[in-house]
């Protein structure tokens, strides 16, 4: 017995959630699925873990393990061939992790940068590329890599500078 309704219309409970995983062809008579990660981050599909589809069901990871070089996913509900075949192709969705938003090189441009003491130590004029980290060009010339940042306000750049950062 399949958990869920299928239903082929596409519904919008996948929309602000991230693709994690394609589900392939059905291995063997117990429904077990072949699984293609679509993330680079570690335990995105897991066992416990529910997950939507694009039709919006609901599904929970039974299992999961390797075969070869590729990974089979057993799916809550989903106990034959026949039942695995329903959900062939589907991608899966999860919630976005929470991480700290990103900031363009250009948003950098024309905010005074300042230190973790507060000292204003003028305006971002440009950023430099450099295979380190890209570099801040201060008005004054000064080169400040983005490394330093600590936080991207409006008006601002925070930046916990090493001691010596501005006496050169």
């Amino acid at each position: 017995m399949v958990v869920g309704v299928v239903d082929h219309d596409e519904t919008t409970d996948h929309v602000g959630k991230v693709e994690v995983a394609q589900l392939g062809r059905s291995h063997g008579l117990a429904g077990e699925l072949y699984l293609r990660p679509l993330s680079d981050v570690p335990d995105r599909v897991r066992p416990g873990l529910t997950l939507t589809t694009k039709l919006g069901q609901q599904v929970t990871v039974a299992g999961l393990r390797p075969i070869g070089d590729r990974l089979l996913v057993r799916l809550e509900g989903v106990y034959s061939m026949e039942d695995a075949k329903r959900f062939s192709g589907m991608t899966l969705y999860a919630e976005p992790l929470d991480e700290p938003p990103v900031t363009l090189v250009g948003q950098l441009i024309g905010k005074l940068l300042v230190d973790q003491h507060s000292v204003d130590h003028g305006r971002v004029v440009a950023v430099q590329a450099n295979p380190a980290s890209e570099l801040m060009v201060l008005e004054n010339e000064a080169l400040v890599p983005t490394l330093f940042i600590v936080e991207v306000l409006d008006d601002r750049v925070v930046i916990d500078a090493p001691e010596g950062l501005f006496e050169l």
